[in-house]
Formats: C-alpha cells, sequence, structure tokens
C-alpha cells in the first residue's frame, strides 16, 4: 500500500484582505482565561453545570415534538423565530419579572451573544461614542470591539452601573458635537462585578436615555438564577418612550449548547436586526426542542437550578473566606448568577499569584479582560457554576493560600 506523506499548507496571507471589522478585532481581545493544561479546579469560564442538563427530559421532549410537529421541525422557519418558542419567552418574562410583551416584541436569535451582535450591528459604526460598564462581561467587550466604536467605560459598585457618571460621559459627548446612540448594561448578577442594577438608577438611566435621545440594551442572562433578594423590574418594563433593547438566552437554565438567545424591542425595531441575519429562521429544530420541554418544566427545573448554584457559591465564598479572613481582600457576594469578583490584597504580587494557581491547576479570569482600556489589574474572576460544592470549597481554599502566598513581603 502506498502511504502518502502530507505537511499542512502554508497560509497565503490574508491579513491585507480583512475587512474593516475583522481588522479592527484582529489580535485586539484579552484572553478571558489564563491557559492551564487540565485544569483541576475550573472556575474560569462561565459553563453550566453538565450534571444539571435535563437529559432525559430533552430526549423526552424531542420525541413529543417530532411526533407534533415532523417534518415542519427540519425545514426552513420563520425569520422572527418559531412562535412557540417566542410565546414561551413571553410567558418567561410574565412569570419571572411581570413583564408583559407579545411574540411580535421578540427576535429569536444563536444564542445571546449572537443576539447582542445584532443590536451592535444595527446601532454602532466604527468611531460613534458608546457607553457601557467597567468591568463588563470579557465577551461582549470583544464583541463591541469589533464594530469599533469609541468606548465610554463607566465604573460600577454595588447599586451597579453608576448613572452620574453615565450622565458625565453623556455630556462630554454632546460638548463635542457628537451622539451617543447606545448604552450597554448587565442589569442582574452584573458579570464580573456582581450587583444589580438599583430600581432607582434603573430610572435614572431611561431618564438620561429620553434627555440625550439614545437608547439603551439591557443584557439579561441570569435573572431566574436568583438566590435571594427581591427581583427587580427590567429596565424594559419600565421605559415609557420605545428606548430599551433586552437580550435575553436560555444557556443558563437549559444548556449552552442550546444556542438560543433573543432579543425584545419594539416590533418596528425588529427589521434592523432582521437585515444582519440568515433567511429562515434560527434553529427552527432546537427551538422546538427547548420549547416543549420548558413548556412542561420550567419552573420546576428552573427551582433546581437555583438550589444548585447557590450550594456552589456558599461553597466558594466559604473556602476564600476561611483562608483571607483578615487581609484587605474585597470579595463579592452576588445574589444569583455565576460568578465571584475579587479585588485582591493590596499586595498581591499578579506576576506571582497566576504562576502558584498555574501549578495548582487552578482556572480563573484575570480582571483586565473586563476593561476597555486598563483597570482590574488587582481583580480577578472565579466561576463557581462548573465545579461541584467539594471542588468549588476546596479549589477556592487552595487559591485563597496562593493569593496570601502572593503577598509582597
Amino acid at each position: 500500500m502506498l502511504t502518502v506523506m502530507t505537511t499542512p499548507n502554508p497560509t497565503a496571507r490574508f491579513e491585507d484582505l480583512l475587512s474593516t471589522r475583522a481588522r479592527i478585532g484582529w489580535g485586539g481581545s484579552v484572553p478571558t482565561a489564563r491557559p492551564v493544561a487540565k485544569p483541576l479546579y475550573e472556575f474560569g469560564g462561565g459553563f453550566p453545570d453538565p450534571a444539571s442538563f435535563p437529559y432525559d427530559g430533552l430526549v423526552e421532549a424531542t420525541r413529543k415534538m417530532m411526533d407534533a410537529e415532523g417534518a415542519d421541525a427540519l425545514t426552513y422557519g420563520d425569520p422572527q423565530g418559531y412562535r412557540g418558542l417566542r410565546e414561551l419567552i413571553c410567558h418567561k418574562y410574565r412569570f419571572y419579572e411581570n413583564l408583559e410583551v407579545t411574540p411580535e416584541n421578540i427576535f429569536v436569535a444563536n444564542g445571546s451573544g449572537a443576539a447582542l451582535a445584532l443590536a451592535f450591528s444595527a446601532f454602532v459604526d466604527p468611531g460613534e461614542p458608546m457607553i457601557i460598564e467597567a468591568p463588563t462581561f470579557s465577551g461582549s467587550l470583544n464583541n463591541i470591539r469589533r464594530h469599533g466604536p469609541e468606548i465610554f467605560g463607566v465604573p460600577v459598585d454595588g447599586q451597579g452601573m453608576v448613572t452620574s457618571a453615565v450622565r458625565a460621559s453623556l455630556e462630554k459627548i454632546k460638548r463635542s458635537g457628537r451622539r451617543c446612540k447606545l448604552i450597554y448594561t448587565i442589569v442582574n448578577f452584573q458579570n464580573p462585578a456582581g450587583p444589580d442594577l438599583s430600581i432607582g438608577r434603573r430610572r435614572e438611566l431611561i431618564e438620561l436615555a429620553e434627555e440625550y435621545d439614545t437608547f439603551i440594551l439591557e443584557d439579561d442572562a441570569y435573572n431566574e438564577l436568583r438566590f435571594e433578594g427581591d427581583s427587580k423590574p427590567p429596565v424594559y418594563a419600565l421605559d415609557r418612550t420605545g428606548r430599551v433593547i433586552r437580550a435575553g438566552t436560555l444557556s443558563k437554565i437549559l444548556g449552552a449548547g442550546v444556542r438560543l438567545g433573543w432579543l425584545c424591542a419594539p416590533p418596528a425595531m425588529l427589521p434592523a436586526f432582521q437585515g444582519f441575519n440568515f433567511g429562515g429562521g434560527v434553529n427552527p429544530f432546537m427551538s422546538r426542542v427547548a420549547t416543549y420541554f420548558l413548556r412542561d418544566n420550567m419552573e420546576a427545573h428552573v427551582k433546581v437550578l437555583v438550589g444548585v448554584y447557590r450550594a456552589k457559591r456558599d461553597a466558594m465564598l466559604r473556602g476564600l473566606w476561611e483562608v483571607l479572613e483578615g487581609t484587605d481582600v474585597e470579595i463579592s457576594r452576588p445574589q444569583g448568577g455565576f460568578f465571584i469578583w475579587i479585588k485582591l490584597p493590596s499586595a498581591t504580587d499578579v506576576a506571582r499569584l497566576e504562576q502558584l494557581a498555574l501549578e495548582a491547576r487552578v482556572q480563573y479570569t484575570p480582571g483586565g479582560a473586563f476593561f476597555a482600556g486598563t483597570g482590574g489589574e488587582r481583580h480577578i474572576r472565579l466561576a463557581f457554576s462548573y465545579e461541584q460544592p467539594d471542588k468549588c470549597y476546596e479549589g477556592s481554599c487552595i487559591l485563597a493560600k496562593a493569593i496570601r502566598a502572593a503577598g509582597r513581603s
């Protein structure tokens, strides 16, 4: 038998041919997590708990769906998304947030990242000012960078996005003779810092949008996963002039591989998003499977998830504080979601901490990944979502000891 030896073909030079948007983002992204070979403790990415996935329920939902809908599930669908899923999203909003919308307000996308990209593409041009939180979700930040705006980062405190800083940025932009068309905010269990945007600030943000003639993109991936505290009305529900776009996802309550997210917006705005989407609707098959499962199981399944993730958060916090008590560390205690945000003790040698964590095979995300410019050098983000509670406790103890050991003498 003749054996043919092959070698990888070189890649022809292509950088000069990249689009403007591709060049903007080329090489500019901050790594979201340090490389750790086979981490023992995966605290870097916000991965849902695989043990929580409803395997049997999805199999049964698929069977029921195929019996009921057959070929319709395997052909092109509604460009706005499967109506049954849009109806389910409306029910979810009504049940968890007392928000009344119709299926005509919902545009289904390929996960929340794609949904946000549709909104950015519809409203943001290169060089235009855009206001975001500092810190903000690294995935959204890299998405925003690809669109090339001038980014105005405003701080986050215990009540969420600081609206006085939003006003200052809007005023600065106005004085320059320009207009900010979009404000991006993560309203519940802000990723990575953890706070909810307070009701007062939600109202202030709407007032600012009206005063400065801009729009708000409200990102909410975690609202159902609330462990404690009261749910707050969405910014979308408080809006009276059609200035708010709301993004959501099924990734955190069903599975990230489902890849179903959406935008909720005034119906007249939806064609602006559809122009950037493929025809035939997003994943008509999986949209039906998700709908058939969640119609019968959403409330019970989410209740289980809340217990699962609360136990993980508590285990991680317990491990951190057992070791770091008495230092000047600052550790968030989110009321829901997936993440803990840490401001390291003032004497921490960050490079030394990275090395110690690497040796212990503890994965985390450095704070710089969440800022458009400088900032976050003394911060790290831990995800408690993936590992089981015993590993959340054990790994956080190990990391906390590394933080102490990395203190400058």
